[in-house]
């Protein structure tokens, strides 16, 4: 029997879907499949717990011990315009930021971004965010207790990260309903876009599915968050994908709830010229669950506009992790590249296109440790090398993601015990 990794009892539990309710944060669903309970409940583990903490990773690369906390584990880090190597930190009532300029070697005292203390709500999939745009200004999201069981928070620094606005809520209905799983991305301009899953539309808590609200920042020092909607139906846990195109129009990549209880993916575009948003299926893999697997899916954009899409199912038509491209903004996709070792529970993938050059990275459980892997294609995703490992770890991990700077390629990947990794692929 494939022994488990060092996760908590709680962690074990039978839930398969951490589903808000009016009556508390969490509430569990239950699926009649043992098999496919254990494999998600491995594969999402890690994202069940409403926290990190107790899982502070020890010094590896990075030493974490300058941290009141030693550190939480859902690390999120992001490149700035001079090569500087951000990262936001979550800990239990704090989140702090720093940054490296030696690829990840050693990082700069951290700077709290929250003055007052709050109970930082992190997960594998509800993680906090970070961008800086070309004038060097520093952008951070998280999610926190609010009024509600919890709500995302929004934090700038326009002094290279020596200090931040005092965090705000983004959804103007913080108060009334929870706001989570955010996703931040920057157009050229330097105009945030960020994404997050809300619940202020759910009158029937016995209907599965979340919206989808959106807002801009400017880059400014405007913190008016004028709200819109961008769809509903929405899987209730599952991260959002996010991409600029080519037209510098954010794409939405997510996992939906289609007629029939089916969840399968979708893409979707802001409105444009006061139309109305968009959205059209994209993955049909008729994947008809009672609950959310916390496990969402990845996208990337190249240079000449193709878009590049992973993501994970158990649906009756395919099972496993897919790789897709499409060369007409997301009408029609080709046709679905498994890859991964099922017999290692392959999951939570990221993808980065540059030029030609995609890039596929995922983690593998054998029982024993988890894998680090990467896959790459130098021809637009038409071909691919072999999928190659490039690190492990024996206990606790983060998902992984990708980077890329003039530096380099690189993988982003934070454990219990090996500490923060920048791990390069050049």
């Amino acid at each position: 029997m494939m022994a488990w990794p060092d996760y908590s009892i709680a962690e074990k539990t039978t839930c398969i879907n951490n589903k808000k309710t009016a009556k508390g944060f969490f509430a569990c669903l239950s699926l009649s499949s043992g098999q496919l309970l254990s494999y998600l409940m491995l594969l999402g583990a890690m994202a069940f717990s409403t926290a990190s903490y107790g899982y502070h990773p020890k010094a590896g690369t990075t030493d974490y011990t300058h941290y009141p906390q030693g550190g939480g584990l859902f690390v999120t880090a992001a490149f700035g315009p001079d090569d500087r190597l951000w990262r936001v930190v979550p800990e239990k009532w704090h989140v702090y930021v720093d940054y490296s300029t030696d690829l990840g070697k050693t990082f700069s005292a951290p700077v709290r971004i929250n003055r007052e203390s709050q109970r930082i709500k992190v997960s594998g999939e509800n993680r906090p965010g970070i961008a800086v745009d070309r004038s060097g200004r520093v952008s951070v999201i998280y999610a926190a207790e609010g009024t509600q069981p919890i709500a995302l928070y929004f934090s700038a620094s326009s002094d290279n990260g020596r200090s931040f606005s005092t965090p705000k809520p983004l959804s103007d209905k913080a108060s009334e309903a929870n706001s989570f799983q955010g996703r931040l991305v920057l157009d050229a301009s330097g105009q945030a876009h960020i994404f997050w899953l809300d619940e202020r539309d759910r009158t029937d808590w016995r209907q599965p599915g979340n919206a989808i609200y959106y807002t801009t920042v400017d880059g400014q020092g405007s913190l008016d968050f004028i709200n819109r909607k961008l769809s509903d139906t929405l899987c209730e846990c599952c991260r959002l994908a996010a991409a600029i195109d080519n037209n510098g129009q954010p794409v939405v990549f997510a996992r939906l709830i289609y007629p029939g209880g089916i969840r399968d993916h979708g893409l979707l575009r802001t409105r444009v010229d006061g139309k109305e948003p968009l959205s059209w299926r994209v993955t049909f893999d008729q994947w008809e669950i009672k609950g959310c697997p916390e496990h969402g899916p990845a996208i990337s954009i190249s240079d000449d506009g193709r878009y590049h899409i992973a993501w994970f199912t158990q649906g009756s038509v395919r099972q496993g992790l897919f790789y897709a491209y499409s060369s007409d903004r997301g009408q029609s996709f080709s046709d679905p590249l498994p890859f991964g070792t099922p017999e290692k529970l392959p999951s939570h993938p990221d993808i980065m296109a540059r030029g030609k050059r995609v890039i596929l990275t995922w983690t593998e459980y054998d029982g024993a440790k988890t894998q680090l892997l990467v896959m790459q294609s130098t021809d637009g995703g038409q071909t691919w090398l072999p999928a190659r490992s490039i690190a492990e770890s024996a206990n606790r991990s983060d998902f992984p993601f990708l980077l890329s700077s003039a530096q380099g390629n690189f993988v982003s990947w934070n454990s219990k015990s090996e500490g923060y990794r920048l791990i390069p692929l050049d």
